[in-house]
């Protein structure tokens, strides 16, 4: 009885560890994986969301003291977002009906373009 307890144990601790992942500042998979010159600051302000299960949207905010050329990258290809140059102070805001349903794209950050 014991060693089957602890066969148990031992098998969900594994399972667990399996369940956890990639850790969440993992590089994005396929070719949008992003390096350290692609990195935008982080006075660059982000907020994404999916209105209405179907549109993707990000908003995007430059507090820095220059200029930033940044693009938003999603988990897949399928989603076309332009370069946006940002002025110091100014926003602007990424919207594209999903291809399929919202739900299944991921933001992955705002990358240098």
């Amino acid at each position: 009885m014991r060693k089957s307890f602890a066969l148990a144990a031992a098998s969900a601790v594994a399972g667990l560890t399996l369940l956890a992942g990639a850790p969440a500042n993992a590089a994005p998979a396929g070719n949008a994986s992003a390096t350290a010159a692609d990195t935008v600051p982080g006075c660059v302000a982000t907020f994404f969301w999916r209105p209405f299960d179907s549109y993707l949207s990000v908003n995007m905010k430059n507090t820095c003291a220059d200029v930033q050329r940044v693009k938003p990258t999603f988990n897949s290809d399928a989603v076309k977002a332009p370069c946006y140059v940002l002025q110091p102070g100014k926003d602007a805001t990424f919207k594209e009906v999903a291809p399929g349903p919202a739900s299944f794209y991921q933001f992955r950050g705002l990358v240098h373009c």
